[in-house]
C-alpha cells in the first residue's frame, strides 16, 4: 500500500506543477523597483531616539501592562503551588521561579535594551 501511494504521489505533484500557471517577472522590473526603493531610503535621515520613543511608547506601555499582569498571575500561581506541595515538588517550583525571575528582569530591563539598540543602530547607520 505504501509503495503504491509513493508511486502515485510523484506524478500527481508533477502534473500539479505543470498545470498551475506561475507569473514570471522580468528582471528589469525587479531591478528598477529595487533601485527606486534604495534611492528612497538613502535620502531619508536616520530615526532619532525621540522619534522612536514617540512612535513605540504607546505599544510598549500596552505590552508592559500585559506582561505585568501575566507575571503577577504566574508569581501567585507558583507561590500557592509552593505553599501546598511536598518538599520534592518545592525543588521543581524553585526551578520554575528562577526562570520567572529571569523573565521579569528581561521584561522590565527591555527599556534599557531598547535604548541601547536604537543608539547602536544610529551610530552605525548615521
Amino acid at each position: 500500500m505504501k509503495k503504491i501511494l509513493k508511486k502515485s504521489i510523484a506524478p500527481v505533484i508533477t502534473l500539479m506543477a505543470i498545470m498551475f500557471n506561475n507569473k514570471v517577472f522580468a528582471f528589469g522590473d525587479i531591478k528598477e523597483d529595487g533601485d527606486s526603493f534604495i534611492s528612497k531610503g538613502s535620502t531619508s535621515s536616520p530615526i532619532t531616539v525621540q522619534e522612536a520613543w514617540d512612535n513605540l511608547l504607546p505599544i510598549a506601555q500596552i505590552l508592559l501592562a500585559i506582561a505585568s499582569v501575566v507575571l503577577v498571575i504566574a508569581y501567585m500561581y507558583l507561590g500557592i503551588q509552593y505553599m501546598i506541595t511536598d518538599p520534592q515538588g518545592k525543588a521543581d517550583i524553585k526551578q520554575k521561579l528562577i526562570g520567572l525571575v529571569i523573565a521579569t528582569v528581561i521584561i522590565y530591563g527591555g527599556i534599557g535594551i531598547f535604548t541601547v539598540i536604537i543608539n547602536l543602530f544610529n551610530s552605525i547607520f548615521a
